[in-house]
């Protein structure tokens, strides 16, 4: 759960992932994905109105835009929509900053925004990510004209599981697979069978209800409330529904899935598979990602935020000056651990930045066809110049 203000000391005029409070007078404000604890704000009338008034504007992703454009029509007018990777200029009273989204893969349409101010500080907002090592060596938008990794003043990090007690996570890829084996084995035993998928937040799942409905044929149930948001998403209508009759697999769809289990529970045998990562604190995943208890829950370990390894590989190789946790618990003692796992990192010698290795010739990629370019996330981005493409999921693509 973010705990973030949206505000940066380093760039006073706008806001990020939040709208209300002293965030109502800022002059540019942006959306790194639509999940609600980076949209505390958005609905509310002063805010809006304001928005409208001062003819200022929120600066979001393609399918964020889509998502947002739904949700609130009577603002449409003043949503802006960012390419992947392409650098924006966004002139504010005082300055202007350059603003490149990078595809955060923690749910469709979520990005990084990496803001160039004119002094040469470069700020990285994370919002919610989780992007392995490898693909982060990837991204061109972190490398100069020269090859050479930018030089990151400070990170605006993600820190939901930045603790030893979640060193790390399996691929979600990994994951999936363990969830799609326990739906096949359960429901090929009869017509009967079903799965009731238990998620630990209302919404977040988009790339797993995706590919169930790829891998099986069959939508996932939901209930309204979660339809409502999910049909929002571009491409995800085959993958929900609202008719209990068109599938076996469901996943916290209230009142109609509860009669189906609790009426009749000899006629509907129930597998019930709960997706977390919580639980897994101090886990040995060596044993296994899945695990199940006296009731037949079968728990899969599933993460779309980054592990600690994660993050500290994000560290290592950015190297900056400055964190700032963007989710801090409610225990002060794993705040005080988080803390000095920052500092200690942050004190590491590093070598300097003319020094660092190229990890590709950028010159030989920017003269390749562009038909091997990679086309990663759907948007329309004839900047993104990769040797591969991304292995972070979720992808998804947006046609206009």
């Amino acid at each position: 759960m973010s705990s973030f203000g949206g505000k940066f000391k380093e760039i006073p005029g706008i806001s990020v992932d939040r709208f209300d409070c002293n965030n109502l007078n800022s002059e540019a404000y942006f959306l790194s994905h639509c999940h609600q604890d980076h949209m505390v704000g958005l609905d509310i009338s002063e805010f809006q109105e304001s928005l409208k008034q001062r003819n200022c504007f929120i600066y979001v992703s393609q399918v964020t835009k889509a998502i947002l454009k739904q949700l609130y029509p009577d603002i449409g007018s003043q949503i802006r929509e960012l390419d992947f990777y392409n650098p924006t200029t966004i002139h504010l009273k005082k300055n202007n900053i350059s603003v490149i989204p990078i595809p955060s893969a923690h749910c469709p349409g979520s990005v990084m925004f990496l803001f160039e101010l004119e002094n040469s500080i470069n700020i990285l907002y994370t919002g919610d990510y989780r992007i392995n090592s490898n693909d982060f060596r990837k991204i061109k938008a972190l490398y100069n004209s020269l090859g050479n990794l930018k030089s990151i003043y400070k990170i605006y990090l993600d820190t939901t599981f930045f603790s030893k007690s979640y060193l790390q996570f399996p691929s979600r890829e990994k994951s999936l697979d363990e969830i799609c084996n326990l739906i096949q084995e359960w429901i090929t035993k009869s017509e009967k069978h079903i799965v009731n998928i238990k998620t630990s937040a209302r919404y977040g799942y988009e790339y797993v209800f995706m590919e169930i409905y790829r891998r099986f044929r069959m939508p996932v149930h939901v209930n309204e409330k979660a339809f409502a948001f999910y049909s929002l998403i571009p491409d995800m209508d085959e993958s929900i529904s609202l008719d209990s009759s068109k599938t076996k697999i469901h996943s916290s769809c209230g009142s109609n899935f509860m009669n189906i289990c609790l009426a009749n529970k000899k006629m509907y045998p129930t597998r019930v598979i709960k997706m977390s990562a919580m639980r897994w604190k101090t886990k040995d995943l060596n044993n296994g990602i899945t695990s199940d208890n006296q009731y037949g829950t079968h728990f899969v370990c599933y993460s779309t935020h980054a592990s600690y390894e994660e993050g500290v590989e994000l560290i290592k190789f950015l190297k900056p000056q400055e964190i700032e946790p963007c989710v801090l618990s409610l225990d002060d003692k794993v705040n005080t651990e988080m803390f000095n796992t920052i500092e200690n990192l942050l004190s590491c010698e590093t070598e300097p930045i003319c020094k660092r290795p190229k990890l590709f010739n950028i010159d030989k990629i920017q003269n390749e066809p562009m038909k091997h370019m990679e086309h990663i996330h759907g948007d329309s981005c004839n900047d993104i110049l990769f040797e591969s493409a991304l292995e972070s999921p979720p992808r998804i693509e947006v046609l206009d």
